[in-house]
Order: C-alpha cells, then structure tokens, then sequence
C-alpha cells in the first residue's frame, strides 16, 4: 500500500505543473471548461511543455553555475519549485495569446486559417470594435453596457 501511495504522489508531483497552467488557462479566458476527460488531456500537453521549459531552465542555470556562480545542485525539490513557476508563466502566456489573438492574427496573415482564438463569433466582433449595447425594456428603460 505504501509503495502504491508514493507511487501516485510521484506522478501527482510530475503532473502537477500541467494542471496548475491549466487552471490558469481556464480561469483568466473566457472559453468555456471542456469535459473532464477533455481537460485531463489538456493538462497532460500543458504539461509536457511545461517539463520541456524546465529543462532548458535547468540547463540555463548549469550553464549560469558553471560559468558564473553556482547557488547549490539541482534537486527534485529544485525542478518541483521551477516546474510550478514555469507551469505559472506559461499558463499566463497561454491565456495571454488567447486573450489578444495574436498568434491566430499571424496564422490568418500567413493564410494557414481563418479563425480566431475567441470563443465565438460575438466576443471576436465585440472584442475588435470597441462598442456598446443598448437594450431597449419595456417602460423606455435601458440597458447600457
């Protein structure tokens, strides 16, 4: 049972940056939250640019301790610390691109597609044209916003 339990807080561990990016992703955009199973998957390719990142941090900092100065060895608490300020970083930068439509404003430029990373039709329109909705009640009330 033990080795069962450490087994899964090893792979919480790992997979942990994943998920935190995509917490970030779903709470700073207004795309609506896929299925679970769906959100999983996501996770796990959040997570495995996150693990790449990493690495090249490490890499950053033994070149950095190498030539510079060293602030001590790399450890798996270390690469835990550095995963989780990554999957942060990255979730911002994520949400960011979606937020702007900035890499699908390159993509439409270069002709590779025609959509948007808005969620619908109506937030891209809003979005671009920096307008207001008048909502006529009953009574000669409005609705301004």
């Amino acid at each position: 049972m033990d080795l069962v339990s450490n087994g899964i807080i090893i792979v919480l561990k790992y997979l942990l940056p994943g998920f935190v990016s995509a917490w970030i992703f779903y709470g700073l955009t207004a795309w609506q939250k896929p299925p679970e199973f769906e959100r999983v998957i996501q996770a796990f390719i959040f997570n495995m640019f996150v693990q790449v990142l990493v690495i090249f941090t490490s890499w950053t900092f033994f070149l950095f301790g190498k030539y510079v100065h060293s602030f001590g060895s790399w450890t798996a608490n270390v690469s835990l610390f550095w995963s989780l300020i990554v999957a942060i970083l990255f979730g911002l930068a994520v949400s960011y691109f979606a937020n702007n439509d900035t890499i699908h404003a390159f993509l439409r430029r270069k002709n590779i597609t025609q959509q948007t990373s808005y969620p619908s039709e109506w937030f891209g329109a809003f979005r671009q044209n920096k307008t207001y909705v008048v909502l006529n009640l009953k009574g000669e009330r409005r609705l301004y916003g």
